[in-house]
């Protein structure tokens, strides 16, 4: 079969872009570069713009590619709940770097429901265990079951990172799309998840520590199994209300996912202390070491089992946060950087890249549609390609 990159479209999925940007044919015409009466063809299905021409609009209404190759409209944007923000981070306006991560993510959910249908496989059923909000600890326990990562396996992570890449692809194998977002404050935004729809998705904010993203994705996961959508808050007290109730238990079952409640209270570096303590920063960091978790989640567990107290968490927990932006801002200023194809790997998740390039190598979709999908221009296809194949979990 002879693929071809001739664009094959919709005219209605144009006119929704275009209206859904908020823009007038006359408006949208002149930021595309296209006479009005171009683009009026288009939408009436007359003619058909060309690949370059749909980049361009896709640029104009701030959309994928790919949205142009669906066979219908994605749900638009749907203001979420809650969300997982940093601590006393005042509720506002969403950012447009925020509405556009939570449209993205819709867009992938949709692109990923119709790859899978191209390739006639079943999307994968979002588990249901029964987790009781009464039991957090248990559901702990349940939620580790089904990641099936044993102590061992945890322990045998060097890195922060790597921790972050056995548990992202963990979730990745519940038929989850584990997304990460740039551009994102981490004050606005430091993970939501996406219940709705046939996919469902965990986002993480591309500029959060790898530890603090292990935490957000677990969280977030616990959202999905209870099939509730957020965008969620690291709070530990609730203010009353039922959105807190749910980030509190989501809190707790992701810091007993990650340190089981037994395997962590038997640690012999925890024997013979009178809480409540203040710990010692050398207990807290090998701790943190041997679970492959952040120094704030051994933290909150220590405070969960009452033993230090809550001003000493919240003094950790700013003390390591003011920590991290030093660092990011250091880290800033220094040359080099991750590539651009490492990039797309981690931000489209590498399961949503597969289908696509599935999809591809099937000859069940065109070049025009594959570069959409995964917004890589076909002659860069085989270094997509190679860090597809060399970021592979060992899991």
């Amino acid at each position: 079969m002879t693929r071809t990159p001739e664009a094959r479209i919709k005219p209605e999925l144009l006119v929704w872009a275009r209206a859904s940007a908020g823009l007038e044919v006359r408006d949208a015409a002149r930021k595309i570069g296209v006479k009005e009466e171009r683009l009026s063809s288009w939408e009436t299905g007359e003619t058909n713009p060309s690949v370059a021409q749909l980049r361009k609009a896709g640029e104009v209404y701030k959309r994928p590619l790919a949205v142009f190759f669906l066979s219908e409209a994605p749900a638009d944007f749907q203001p979420l709940t809650d969300f997982r923000r940093l601590p006393a981070t005042a509720q506002a306006m969403w950012s447009p770097a925020l509405r556009l991560a939570v449209r993205r993510a819709q867009f992938q959910q949709d692109a990923a429901a119709e790859l899978y249908a191209a390739l006639d496989e079943d999307i994968p059923d979002l588990p249901s265990p029964e987790l009781s909000e009464d039991h957090p600890e248990e559901a702990g326990q349940l939620v580790r079951e089904l990641l099936a990562v044993d102590l061992s396996e945890q322990s045998s992570w060097a890195t922060p990172r790597d921790a972050l890449r056995g548990w992202v692809t963990a979730v990745e194998e519940l038929g989850i799309l584990v997304l990460q977002v740039q551009g994102v404050e981490r004050g606005e935004m430091r993970g939501f998840s996406l219940a709705a729809g046939s996919v469902p998705a965990v986002v993480l904010n591309g500029s959060d520590a790898p530890a603090g993203k292990l935490f957000t994705v677990i969280h977030e996961l616990t959202h999905l199994l209870l099939h509730r959508s957020g965008v969620c808050d690291l709070h530990d007290r609730a203010s009353g209300s039922p959105a807190d109730a749910v980030e509190l238990f989501c809190n707790a079952v992701a810091a007993a996912v990650l340190l089981p409640a037994e395997a962590f209270r038997s640690e012999p570096a925890l024997a013979g202390h009178a809480p409540p303590t203040a710990w010692d920063d050398e207990i807290i960091e090998a701790l943190a070491q041997k679970y492959s978790v952040s120094r704030e989640v051994v933290v909150r567990r220590l405070w969960s089992f009452d033993l230090t107290s809550w001003t000493f968490l919240q003094a950790k927990t700013r003390a390591y946060r003011d920590e991290y932006e030093r660092q990011r801002r250091e880290a800033g200023s220094a040359p080099g950087g991750p590539t651009f194809f490492r990039m797309r790997v981690r931000d489209y998740g590498r399961p949503y890249i597969r289908l696509a390039l599935e999809a591809y190598h099937r000859d069940e979709i065109n070049a025009a549609q594959l570069s959409g999908y995964i917004e890589v221009k076909l002659n860069k296809l085989d270094k997509l390609e190679e860090e597809l194949i060399g970021s592979g979990a060992s899991r």
